[in-house]
């Protein structure tokens, strides 16, 4: 029985030789697309999840390494696409304050987007898009939920950790600057 009928029937063995062949030739491949060492290991990670994942739905007839390199092929054009729409986001956030501002308004705006950039960058993927859809894009619950295929509570729990994890930043921020002002 060929490697493709296997996975079709659920065999773990026939997934994990699948694994061990291709896990370098498609890290090879897509790191030549984009040199970045952490999006290759993502997007090959992805895509033996979508390998397994929708494996009833492979074609007998043809070989294991095309549908392979395929799946990969596309699921680096998504992950692509998820960068530039949080890029052009990013880019549409609201400019610094004015010049009519304090300097010191400007300093601030300025420090604050950059922490939340970089914390946004230490997030979870999966957690940052909840966050981003919710915060940043103004999007309910539900509607994250129906974007994301996950269930609302699901929603609700990585927003949860997301504030979580990023309150104590933002507190220390605020204790600093109150602290400035009163002097």
């Amino acid at each position: 029985m060929d490697r493709v009928s296997e996975l079709r029937n659920n065999s773990e063995a026939a997934f994990e030789s699948v694994f061990v062949e291709y896990r370098f030739p498609l890290y090879n491949f897509l790191y030549r697309k984009i040199e970045s060492d952490f999006v290759a290991r993502e997007v090959v990670q992805l895509t033996f999840i979508k390998l397994w994942r929708f494996r009833h739905h492979l074609d007998p007839g043809m070989d294991i390494a095309i549908q392979l390199f395929r799946i990969a092929k596309t699921t680096l054009i998504d992950e692509l696409r998820k960068v530039e729409v949080r890029e052009r986001h990013y880019a549409s956030m609201p400019p610094a304050p004015v010049a009519t501002d304090s300097v010191m308004d400007v300093v601030t705006y300025n420090d604050t987007k950059a922490r939340l950039l970089k914390l946004l960058d230490l997030l979870p993927p999966k957690r940052r898009e909840v966050f981003e859809l919710s915060r940043l894009h103004c999007r309910s619950n539900s509607e994250i939920a129906e974007i994301m295929a996950i269930s609302p509570k699901t929603v609700e729990n990585h927003l949860t950790l997301a504030l979580r994890f990023m309150r104590p930043f933002f507190s220390c921020l605020l204790i600093i600057f109150a602290n400035l002002v009163m002097l």
